[in-house]
């Protein structure tokens, strides 16, 4: 088998650049007759294509993905609190048992979706948490909230994983940071835009059928989402070659299946081991554990956002004004995010992508404790959200970079990933703003300084481990004759990552 057979100790790890030579992994059968100029113009038509369904179907799921999730923050100001008659500590706590929720069906239920439609299951979760985000304007007392916002954790995890996972699996690593820009984008106008919904029924639907505004808040906004929901289930599509996935055709479809083959050496996704081995080979990646940190870190420079709207009220303007303050930061951090994420992609660049970005939500957060004017605390907050959000698709295209192959291990490691950042770091970033604390937050903005500070360092951290395994596969390939653009008489075979000649992105 030649000289990496004979060596069971190399493995060569997953990265962004692959095999130089075109024909080193076949074409399918039904495309072999196409030219390289043909070729290259079925892919721009596949990109254009997923472009125009993929990408803005899951940016809108996720908008709105966001918008049930925090709409709760909103509320709060607009009299949830004194309706209910829960205190600060159990308000909370309330948002603390969503993420319990969250955690425990994050990992499942994207180890399910690898063997499931992704369009059924994706768009039913999306119903599901519109319904439960509507059933919150019901609850009468503490009790009520509290199961409502854990059942609602519950529903919602399966998500975002869940659409991580579907674009790895149509867009190369090329791609796919401006992708997952604009896809997280949509978290940055979610926030936006809820400032703004919760001002316009704050302003025009408090009392109106004897309900609250902060009542008509659940209500309008779970009902869009279960409406979208249903509409974008004709659309969204399944993975790549599924005999359902109808919104590509055949040639788009054997493509998409064969270039992100190609790109990993020609290992496919369909790997015959268990869900629980992808899990194992996962645990057992030390980059995992990195990225874990890494994520946490991101996830606590980010916990400002449960309370953005109380952070903002302390500038000391009314509840329909607060709402609308709170937009512009977060429309600012998006197009920053977009600078960034394209900027990145087009260097080729992660580490220093993540840390610099870091620096200035740093910076935010030393203004918004110790800068007295309003002004100046109001641009700290334009710092802490461009700051702390801009990094976000980098991490999780970096981590798909790095954990390419095969599907279980992608799975999970993208579950791990998330249920640890947007699980458990917020069940100790829930009660770091009490009110007791305002107008400066202290306790927040120190934890959230130091987050950021740890984050900046562990990506820095990152790029120099991946360097230096790059360093050392190349080593390896000399040692076993890869020159050029091949192998003697070498072939990959199965098993997590072990690819032959990728490298790392750092």
């Amino acid at each position: 088998m030649g000289d990496i057979a004979a060596n069971p100790k190399t493995s060569f790890e997953a990265i962004e650049k692959v095999v130089r030579p075109e024909d080193e992994l076949p074409l399918p059968d039904e495309l072999a007759h196409l030219s390289h100029d043909e070729q290259k113009r079925l892919e721009r038509s596949l990109v254009k294509r997923l472009d125009s369904t993929l990408l803005p179907v899951v940016a809108l799921l996720f908008l709105l993905n966001i918008l049930d999730r925090n709409n709760i923050a909103n509320a709060k100001i607009a009299g949830l609190t004194d309706t209910l008659g829960i205190n600060n500590s159990q308000y909370n706590t309330c948002l603390m048992i969503f993420y319990v929720g969250y955690v425990i069906t994050q990992l499942p239920s994207n180890m399910i979706i690898t063997k499931v439609r992704p369009s059924w299951y994706l768009c039913c979760v999306t119903s599901a948490w519109g319904i439960v985000s509507m059933c919150q304007a019901f609850t009468r007392n503490f009790g009520g909230l509290f199961a409502s916002r854990f059942i609602l954790g519950l529903v919602e995890a399966p998500f975002l994983p869940g659409v991580f996972f579907l674009m790895s699996c149509y867009y190369k690593r090329t791609e796919l940071p401006p992708r997952m820009a604009i896809l997280y984008g949509s978290n940055m106008l979610a926030s936006s835009f809820g400032g703004l919904i919760a001002a316009g029924i704050v302003d025009r639907m408090d009392g109106k059928a004897g309900r609250p505004a902060w009542e008509w808040l659940f209500i309008i906004e779970g009902s869009m989402t279960v409406v979208i929901a249903l509409l974008c289930l004709p659309i969204l599509p399944d993975f790549p070659c599924q005999k359902i996935t109808k919104f590509l055709p055949k040639e788009h479809q054997l493509y998409a299946e064969w270039r992100i083959r190609k790109e990993n050496a020609g290992i496919r996704d369909e790997d015959p081991e268990s869900i629980f081995w992808g899990l194992k080979q996962a645990l057992l990646d030390p980059k995992l554990y990195m990225f874990i940190v890494l994520q946490m870190m991101l996830i606590t420079a980010q916990s400002f956002n449960n309370f953005f709207p109380s952070i903002v009220g302390t500038l000391g303007y009314n509840t329909t004004i607060t709402l609308l303050l709170t937009a512009p930061p977060y429309l600012f951090a998006f197009v920053v995010s977009l600078c960034v994420s394209f900027h990145a992609a087009h260097k080729g660049e992660r580490g220093w992508h993540i840390a610099i970005p870091m620096m200035f939500g740093l910076l935010g957060n030393l203004l918004a404790m110790f800068v007295p004017s309003l002004g100046g605390r109001y641009f700290s907050m334009f710092l802490m959200t461009s700051g702390t959000y801009s990094p976000y698709n980098l991490c999780v295209s970096w981590l798909s970079a790095s954990l390419p192959r095969p599907a279980s291990k992608r799975a999970a490691a993208l579950a791990i990933i998330n249920l640890m950042a947007a699980g458990v770091a917020h069940f100790y970033t829930s009660y770091a703003f009490p009110d007791s604390q305002k107008p400066r937050y202290y306790a927040g903005g120190a934890m959230m300084s130091a987050a950021c500070l740890i984050c900046a360092g562990m990506a820095i951290f990152i790029k120099y481990y991946l360097k230096g395994q790059n360093k050392k596969m190349e080593k390896e390939e000399e040692e076993l004759g890869i020159v050029g653009g091949g192998i003697r008489g070498g072939k990959t075979g199965h098993g997590g990552d072990a690819v032959v000649r990728f490298r790392y992105v750092h």
